[in-house]
């Protein structure tokens, strides 16, 4: 699998990067992982958007899903002929796409119960504690697995998901501090412990706030994980 960073900023874009969008790509099959606000603009850099297959939403806080409204507009417009598959958290589908006219382009699905397939890919997917729901999904490739966050407190569903997984894509919005942080999500500290106990072989730190400290949330990260650690910036590229 490639992992292409679209977009990494918590909650609102910053002057460089969109919000939370990850495109990973195997075998010909285009997969988003949310589409956060302004995702779809650098989105194009790197894919057309009417080449996406399908689509996992973590939750639906618009810095996670609102650019699905203008992706499902522009591939009515260009007349794209399959619907788009999104997997997302119940009651999503009314929160985003009731005020489009363009509902009728996405596939909307709940959250499978086990594991299944999407194209090439095996996806999974855990609940996990945060301020609405939201789940956390794993994906594999053959030997190869990925396993994004979304948003997450600290729980035993994300940890028993990400166990063994290859990457480990977790957010660290609560670097720094804002109301309801604490139990909505995870500080770098926290997303460093969680990748060493669930034995992840690489952690990458994404969905920091545009105001926080980049270094400083690496730092912290370093002192509770000493295997691979990236921080997420767009345009970033890992194979797994």
């Amino acid at each position: 699998m490639i992992l292409t960073v679209v977009g990494c900023a918590g909650s609102v874009p910053g002057p460089e990067a969109a919000c939370s969008c990850y495109l990973l790509e195997h075998g010909g099959f285009r997969l988003l992982l949310d589409a956060g606000t302004g995702a779809l603009g650098p989105l194009q850099r790197f894919a057309d958007p009417c080449a996406i297959d399908a689509v996992v939403i973590s939750h639906r806080h618009r810095d996670h899903c609102s650019d699905l409204v203008p992706l499902a507009y522009l591939r009515d417009r260009r007349g794209t002929t399959a619907r788009l598959t999104v997997v997302a958290p119940a009651g999503t589908e009314a929160h985003v796409a009731a005020p489009s006219g363009y509902a009728r382009v996405l596939d909307w699905r709940g959250p499978p119960a086990g594991p299944c397939r999407l194209g090439p890919l095996t996806i999974e997917t855990a609940p996990v504690r945060h301020s609405v729901p939201a789940q956390a999904v794993r994906v594999t490739a053959g030997s190869g697995s990925l396993t994004y966050s979304g948003d997450s407190g600290e729980c035993a569903e994300l940890l028993e998901l990400a166990r063994g997984t290859d990457v480990l894509l977790c957010e660290a919005a609560a670097a720094v501090e804002t109301p309801g942080s604490a139990a909505a999500h995870l500080t770098p500290g926290q997303a460093a412990r969680l990748a060493k106990e669930a034995g992840a072989a690489h952690l990458v730190l994404t969905h920091l706030r545009p105001w926080a400290d980049p270094m400083a949330a690496l730092r912290e990260a370093r002192e509770s994980y000493d295997g691979p650690l990236t921080l997420a910036t767009p345009g970033l590229r890992l194979i797994t």
